[in-house]
C-alpha cells in the first residue's frame, strides 16, 4: 500500500466540497502552500442548497463543552476582525431560556477558560422580559432563569460564504463544477483523486491529497466507491440528519422593535412536547425573521451496493422546499418554535425549507486522514453546530494532514475514537422523515399551533 506524503511535500490536494470545511480548508492549505495546486470540487459554483448556505447562522462561544468554547472564541475573533467575515458579523447578543442547563454550563466554562471578560449573564426571568420586551410573550413559563451574552451574534450566511469563496479564487484556488461520482482508488487501494462527472464527461481529477468535505453525502461517496471494502465505511461515525427551518415575514411597523431582539434559544418541555423540541430565533434580516427547530431526523435509504440502508439527502426538490412532500407534522414543529418565541407578534409565517448536515455519535467533528486508505482525508460531521467556525477549521484540517494538530483535538476528532459525551446533545437524531406524523406539541390553552402553508 502505499505511504501517504506529509502536508510540506504535497504538490497538489484536491477538496470535494465547497461548504464550511471544504473551502475553509482550501484557504488555509493554500495560504500556508501557495507553490501547491488546490482544486475545489463541487456540482454547483456556490451550492446554495448545501448545509453551509443559508439566510443566516449563530456565532456563539457558548458551550457546555470547553474545547468547543475555546475554539468559538477564537473563530469570534475572526468574525470581528477578518476582513473576508467582519462585513458579514452581526453581533447583537444571545439569550437562552431553557433548563438543560446550556446557559449555566457556558457561564461557567468562560470562567474556567479565564475568559470572564467574554461571559454573558445569568438573570431572573422577570429581568428578562424586562430587559428584551420584544420576548413579552414568549412562552418561558417555568423557566427559574436567563442567560444572556452580549458577545454572541449571528452570520450572513451566503454572504459569508460568497466572500470566502472568492478569497480562495484570490489566493490561486481552482474551483471545479461537477458532480463527484465516487474516488478513484489505486490498485493497492490507495487514493488518487475522485472521478466525476462534468459536461456528461466521466473524468478523473487527480491529487497527492484527497480531502473528502461532503457533509451528508459522505456516507454514499464511500458506498459508491466501494461497496465489498467495510473498511473504507462510514459506518455509524457520521450519520446525514436534517432539521427543519424557517422565514418568517412580519409587518413592516415591527421592523424597529424585532430589530432590537437577541438570537434567542428557547427549550422547556412544554415548548418542545415529548420528543424534546428545541428552537432558535435570529433576528430580521432581509425582510425575514428566521427560525430553527432542533429536533432532527434522518432520511433512510436502502443502498443496492452495500445492501442495506443508510441516511441520505432527498433527491427531489419537493423532499427539501416545504412542498405536500414534507409532512405536515414538521410543519407544525417549526410553527410552534415561532409561537413560543413571539406569541402574536409574528404574523404571516412562510416556512421554506429545511437543510442536511452529517452528525457524529457525540456531535464532535470528524477530521481524520483515513486509516485504511493512504491519501485520503474526511472533514466533516459538522452536527449543525459547525459554521461558526468557518474562519479557521480548515487550519485544524490542514494539521491533522501535516500531522501538528495538537493531540487532544486529534484524538477527539479521529475516525476511530470514544465517542462518549457530547457538543450538542439536542442535534441527535431519533426518528426518520418517513415516520413523522401529526405534531404532538404544548400549545397554551385556548390556543391552537398556526400551521404554515
Amino acid at each position: 500500500m502505499a505511504m501517504a506524503t506529509t502536508g510540506n511535500q504535497l504538490r497538489s490536494v484536491v477538496v470535494v466540497g465547497a461548504g464550511v470545511f471544504g473551502l475553509s480548508t482550501a484557504l488555509h492549505f493554500k495560504r500556508l502552500h501557495p507553490e501547491a495546486s488546490v482544486t475545489v470540487i463541487d456540482r454547483i459554483r456556490e451550492n446554495r442548497g448545501g448545509a453551509s448556505s443559508d439566510l443566516n447562522k449563530i456565532v456563539r462561544a457558548d458551550y457546555p463543552d470547553p474545547v468547543y468554547m475555546k475554539l468559538a472564541i477564537e473563530a469570534q475573533e475572526l468574525w470581528r476582525n477578518d476582513p473576508i467575515f467582519k462585513p458579514y458579523y452581526h453581533q447583537c447578543g444571545m439569550l437562552f431560556a431553557e433548563e438543560i442547563n446550556m446557559g449555566r454550563d457556558s457561564y461557567a466554562n468562560y470562567r474556567k477558560l479565564g475568559q470572564e471578560v467574554l461571559s454573558g449573564e445569568l438573570m431572573p426571568v422577570e429581568e428578562g422580559h424586562a430587559r428584551f420586551p420584544i420576548f413579552e410573550d414568549a412562552n418561558w413559563a417555568d423557566t427559574e432563569y436567563n442567560y444572556y451574552n452580549p458577545h454572541s451574534g449571528w452570520g450572513e450566511a451566503e454572504e459569508a460564504m460568497h466572500s470566502i469563496f472568492q478569497a480562495t479564487l484570490d489566493a490561486g484556488v481552482e474551483f471545479i463544477e461537477a458532480t463527484v461520482q465516487k474516488l478513484h482508488l489505486s490498485a493497492d487501494r490507495s487514493c488518487l483523486g475522485v472521478t466525476v462527472l462534468k459536461d456528461g464527461e466521466m473524468i478523473e481529477i487527480l491529487g497527492d491529497r484527497t480531502v473528502v468535505c461532503t457533509g451528508a453525502y459522505t456516507a454514499k461517496l464511500l458506498a459508491d466507491t466501494a461497496p465489498e471494502w467495510d473498511e473504507l465505511q462510514i459506518n455509524g461515525r457520521m450519520v446525514a440528519a436534517a432539521a427543519v427551518q424557517c422565514q418568517a415575514s412580519y409587518p413592516p411597523d415591527q421592523e424597529e422593535k424585532l430589530q432590537q431582539a437577541p438570537v434567542h434559544f428557547i427549550g422547556m418541555w412544554h415548548t418542545h412536547g415529548t420528543s424534546g423540541h428545541q428552537g432558535e430565533s435570529i433576528p430580521p434580516f432581509k425582510g425575514r425573521l428566521k427560525f430553527n427547530c432542533e429536533v432532527s431526523f434522518l432520511n433512510m435509504t436502502h443502498h443496492e451496493g452495500l445492501g442495506k440502508e443508510i441516511s441520505i439527502p432527498p433527491p427531489a426538490q419537493s423532499q427539501s422546499t416545504f412542498s405536500q412532500d414534507v409532512p405536515d407534522g414538521l410543519k407544525q414543529e417549526v410553527a410552534n418554535v415561532v409561537k413560543n418565541t413571539y406569541g402574536n407578534h409574528v404574523p404571516g409565517i412562510q416556512i421554506e425549507s429545511y437543510r442536511m448536515d452529517a452528525v457524529s455519535p457525540n456531535q464532535d467533528f470528524v477530521i481524520d486522514n483515513h486509516p485504511h486508505c493512504p491519501n485520503l482525508v474526511i472533514a466533516g460531521a459538522g452536527s449543525f453546530h459547525s459554521w461558526k467556525f468557518l474562519p479557521t477549521i480548515g487550519r485544524y484540517v490542514v494539521q491533522r494532514i501535516e500531522g501538528t494538530l495538537e493531540e487532544g483535538l486529534a484524538r477527539k476528532w479521529a475516525w476511530d475514537r470514544d465517542n462518549s459525551g457530547g457538543a450538542c446533545e439536542m442535534y441527535i437524531p431519533s426518528r426518520d422523515l418517513k415516520d413523522i406524523g401529526p405534531f404532538e406539541g404544548w400549545p397554551r390553552p385556548g390556543e391552537k399551533l398556526p400551521v404554515a402553508q
